[in-house]
């Protein structure tokens, strides 16, 4: 039998009875799911993972650093975090975490397997150690033993929960060979002058085959709370700092702690805490350049200006004697460097000095100037000539 002329058409197919099955079950399955195409993997939820996780020997104890997270692992927005909880695992892994994947995922199942959460944080707690999204962790015991001669091994972890108790991967390991710390810095003392503070103290006693001792200088402003990085940038080699950035009346707490030369991530504990509260009794120099002129029913002085930071004006004196006893007439502001005397009797001889202030309470005052005097002519006499002087 032949088949009708239509099915003969170019470029058209014959469809037939089974063809039009398979195509009824595929409509029926893409019906089924809802949307066209290949299916997707499920979104993922929950926070994503801590990163920069960074941790520093002090003494015996550890010091974390790391920063959570500020999205979801499906890059949409975070739920806000309930629980900081940190892992430790103690004695190493292995053949460490970068030797390539394999050695990663090895290093991460044996962490999961053997590590210990040491602390969770929340609430109050974690409050307090957060600053924006840094958190901040001192491990008080990284070890249960006794710090061997040659250090030991410990590798720590983080996961944040979100208030929906979803959890974040783990984060990054990091391993620190915890060492035989150093001893701190002894009798740290301060020298105030009117520019710095210096900070110096003692190294401290060590054994003969000790590396060489480098110090770092912590300063806070608030009881209790040590920063996280010293005041200098480097390890410091000598035994002394010189803070250049005070202010006087404002009280400071500085201490100090030994660095292993070549291992920046060991230092000893805070040396013994010394407060100091510089004080400011040092006055601006005398001004300069004063020169003393009758002009006009006046007689007017002139000066430099003092430089000095903290400047708060000038005091004017005058005297009708030389060596005389003066008196205070007047003061004027920091940016003044003249002044009109209009009160003077006519035809009689004044003499002025003055001194610089501080912005200090009380106020320190500069010695006094060189002294010059002027008179204004006597009443009566012709503008344009100057009064006989009087002998």
């Amino acid at each position: 039998m032949s088949l009708p002329e239509r099915s003969r058409t170019p470029g058209r197919k014959l469809w037939t009875p089974v063809a039009r099955v398979v195509l009824s079950a595929g409509l029926l399955a893409a019906l089924a799911c809802g949307k066209k195409g290949p299916p997707l993997a499920p979104l993922l939820k929950g926070p994503d993972r801590v990163s920069s996780l960074a941790c520093k020997q002090q003494g015996e104890e550890v010091l974390l650093t790391a920063v959570l997270p500020d999205k979801n692992q499906d890059g949409g927005p975070l739920a806000p975090i309930q629980e900081v909880r940190i892992f430790r695992l103690e004695g190493g892994l292995g053949q460490g975490l970068t030797s390539g994947r394999t050695a990663q995922r090895t290093a991460i199942r044996q962490f999961n397997r053997e590590s210990k959460r040491i602390a969770t944080l929340s609430g109050e707690v974690l409050g307090k150690a957060m600053a924006g999204r840094r958190v901040a962790y001192t491990d008080p015991h990284p070890l249960t033993v006794a710090i061997p001669e040659k250090g030991r091994e410990v590798t720590y972890a983080m996961t944040v929960v979100d208030v929906e108790k979803h959890s974040s991967p783990l984060s990054l390991l990091v391993t620190l060979r915890i060492l035989p710390p150093p001893l701190p810095p002894d009798n740290v003392r301060s020298e105030v002058s009117e520019r710095k503070i210096r900070i110096s103290w003692e190294p401290p006693a060590r054994a003969a085959d000790q590396e060489t001792i480098l110090y770092n200088l912590y300063r806070t402003e608030a009881a209790g709370t040590i920063p996280e990085r010293p005041r200098n940038e480097k390890p410091l080699q000598q035994p002394f700092y010189d803070d250049e950035e005070f202010l006087f009346g404002k009280s400071y707490t500085y201490v100090v702690r030994s660095v292993m030369s070549g291992k920046a991530f060991v230092e000893s504990r805070d040396s013994t805490p010394l407060s100091v509260t510089p004080q400011d009794v040092y006055p601006p120099a005398p001004p300069t350049g004063l020169a003393v002129s009758a002009e006009n029913g006046t007689i007017k002085l002139y000066w430099f200006p003092n430089s000095e930071p903290d400047l708060a004006g000038y005091r004017i004196y005058r005297s009708q004697q030389e060596a005389g006893e003066f008196e205070a007439i007047a003061s004027v502001g920091p940016a003044e460097s003249t002044y009109g005397d209009a009160t003077p009797q006519p035809g009689v001889k004044y003499y002025y000095a003055l001194t610089a202030l501080d912005r200090s309470v009380p106020p320190n005052e500069s010695a006094r100037s060189e002294v010059h005097g002027d008179r204004l002519p006597p009443a009566g006499s012709k503008p344009g000539k100057k009064a006989p002087a009087k002998p």
